[in-house]
């Protein structure tokens, strides 16, 4: 009976090392939870994953797409540069950026 808990837990150990193993990344790091397009409960939208067998490290966008989501797999270069985009138009945007936008008028016939 002693060694139940040990059998378990080497077991349980086993299980995780094949899923990193099949999945080929391990989390890193992960963004806050957001809300986005409405969704409630809100998710964390980067993830900062890296890849052992290549030893590499990739950044995931994780963005809603009807009733899922879609995750876009970037490179760091891809990410620096879609943060440099991100900041430059909330540079140039200032507080209007945060506003929602205004709904289309109706053309009347």
């Amino acid at each position: 009976m002693a060694n139940d808990w040990s059998d378990l837990t080497k077991r349980v150990a086993r299980g995780i090392a094949e899923v990193r193993k099949t999945t080929g990344s391990e989390l890193v790091a992960e963004s806050l939870p957001v809300a986005l397009a409405g969704r409630v409960p809100a998710g964390p939208v980067i993830q900062h994953r890296r890849r052992r067998a290549e030893d590499t490290h990739r950044f995931v966008l994780i963005l809603p797409f009807g009733e899922g989501e879609v995750r876009v797999e970037l490179d760091p270069q891809d990410y620096a540069a879609l943060t440099r985009e991100m900041v430059r138009f909330w540079n140039e945007q200032g507080q209007a950026a945060s506003k929602p936008p205004n709904p289309m008028k109706e053309e009347e016939a």
